[in-house]
């Protein structure tokens, strides 16, 4: 049905998160303009007439209430979607829910009481569009296909929000967003408004002037007062390190800064002075999920010139070995497996000379990026590397090392750091012999690690978390068993027999389908046990 409907991949990518969380209530905690309503919109559409719309005065209603649920349950509705927050109404509309009935609603502030609800939520930096998103919605406003690298400059100067980057090519076109950055943006008057009357004035004057006290980023304490209004709000996108303020929120309080201090150019070199010196170099590498390389220079990163796909595959493959080098013969069987010795004689050099031109443009400095000493080729330990399938790895092991401490809600936190970093298969798009071999490696780990942070979360009395952790396994492996049993077991605890029946039978349903066998006697005997 989403084929029919021409959905967007952002928007596909949604529904089918949506889709996949079986709590009784499913909030989308989203900020102004980050495609909410649309997301709802198009849920209903998509859901047909396995969803209905429940209006707000539904909700304050309760013989209306009752009525609505009612009515959906015997037309076969499984799912409810609130058209509005239901505030303090929420409990009440979830009491109400007959037996595998679910609320979908969404809200600019994260729900309170749910205490003893079982509930999921889609967090405000789920709903920002990836990079490829980013492109689809260019090409669809356009009618062009914008290169690449112009697409990740817009993406990272308006970290994927949804409604600016509409405005700005709705009202643009496209021309001029070349060299976008978050202060152009603010240049163009659709965008500017949005931020200044739809974003800033739903704060309060207190809350605004907490927010323009507050540093860019989440500092080793709380943050202040206004860290706290954002952290109400969800206003926030998540570092490496520390957490930030979105970009264009950031330039909008500058903005405003510039425009109360007097306009003259000494009350105006202060706020130059005030911007951040450039750091030194680093280079960033996405090698999990669609492969990427930038070199990060004065808080801005901009794309490594890589269009060569062998230059890129030495690039990842010398990151992903171990001390990020390997040997010349190395490198030949991994990038040239089949080729004769003349064909690789020809391209071997000039695809490495390519490679050390590409990682050198633009450095401010003379130190060389790869290295070749020994007959071995390396990247330079001297310059920063963030390498995303290292640090996954560097976590899941400290998260193993604080959960042998018995530090688990450390733990918990450093698999969950790493469960992020996971964003598709290592080197997605490639399927050279090597890249499906640490491909498998970095998956199995993935997966091991999203167990262990299930049963991690049991231990901890996070029954929620550990169910999305497990159904995260089942995306990628659905004829996990043991998986099955698990959220099986969770919602026995939680009394929904209902959902323990349904989860029993779906994995009778993929085995028989898939596998043409029966679940072990051991998961029958457990299911009749939790059933009773």
């Amino acid at each position: 049905m989403t084929e029919t409907l021409h959905l967007s991949p952002h928007l596909e990518r949604l529904l089918r998160r949506i889709e996949s969380l079986e709590t009784p209530v499913v909030q989308i905690w989203g900020w102004p303009g980050s495609g909410k309503s649309g997301l709802l919109a198009a849920f209903l559409a998509v859901q047909g007439s396995a969803a209905v719309a429940l209006a707000l005065d539904e909700l304050a209603d309760p013989d209306a209430l009752r009525a609505a649920v009612d009515a959906a349950w015997e037309a076969g509705a499984h799912w409810l979607v609130a058209t509005g927050d239901p505030g303090d109404r929420l409990r009440a509309a979830a009491r109400r829910l007959r037996p595998g009935q679910r609320l979908v609603f969404a809200g600019e502030r994260r729900a309170e009481g749910l205490e003893g609800l079982p509930g999921a939520l889609i967090p405000p930096q789920e709903l920002l569009s990836a990079t490829a998103e980013t492109a689809t919605l260019w090409r669809l406003i356009t009618g062009e296909t914008a290169d690449a690298p112009i697409i990740a400059r817009l993406h990272a100067a308006s970290d994927g929000w949804y409604r600016p980057l509409l405005l700005a090519l709705e009202a643009t076109g496209g021309g001029g967003l070349e060299t976008a950055t978050p202060e152009g943006l603010l240049e163009i008057d659709p965008v500017r408004y949005f931020l200044r009357h739809e974003v800033l004035e739903t704060f309060t004057a207190a809350e605004r002037e907490s927010l323009m006290a507050a540093p860019r980023e989440r500092g080793d304490g709380d943050g202040g007062e206004g860290w706290r209004r954002l952290d109400e709000r969800g206003f926030w996108v998540e570092g490496r390190e520390r957490d930030r303020m979105p970009l264009l929120l950031a330039a909008c309080l500058d903005r405003e800064r510039r425009r109360r201090a007097p306009h003259s150019r000494a009350a105006a070199e202060p706020v130059a002075a005030a911007e951040p010196a450039a750091t030194a170099s680093v280079y960033v590498l996405g090698l999990l999920g669609a492969p990427f390389a930038r070199l990060r220079e004065g808080g801005a990163e901009r794309e490594l010139d890589c269009r060569l796909r062998r230059s890129f595959q030495v690039l990842a493959y010398l990151a992903s070995s171990p001390g990020l080098e390997a040997g010349r013969e190395e490198l030949i069987e991994a990038v040239w497996p089949i080729e004769g010795e003349r064909t690789i004689e020809r391209n071997f050099h000039p695809t490495l000379s390519h490679l050390r031109r590409a990682l050198e443009a633009g450095r401010k400095d003379d130190v060389q990026p790869l290295l070749f000493r020994g007959g071995v080729y390396r990247l330079n330990p001297e310059i920063a590397w963030e390498i995303d399938a290292h640090d996954l790895a560097s976590l899941v092991e400290k998260g193993r090392q604080l959960a042998d401490r018995g530090e688990l809600a450390a733990a918990a936190d450093a698999w969950r750091r790493a469960w992020s970093l996971y964003r598709g298969p290592f080197l997605q798009g490639h399927y050279e012999a090597w890249v499906a071999a640490r491909r498998e490696i970095y998956q199995r780990q993935q997966m091991e690690m999203l167990r262990d942070l299930g049963d991690l979360y049991l231990r901890l009395e996070r029954p929620d978390e550990a169910m999305d952790a497990y159904r995260s396994i089942l995306v990628e492996d659905p004829l996990q068993e043991r998986i099955h049993l698990a959220l099986m077991q969770v919602y026995a605890d939680q009394g929904r027999r209902d959902m323990v029946r349904r989860q029993y039978d779906r994995l009778c349903t993929l085995l028989l389908e898939e596998l043409g066998v029966e679940p072990l006697i051991e998961t029958t005997r457990e299911y009749h046990r939790l059933m009773s």
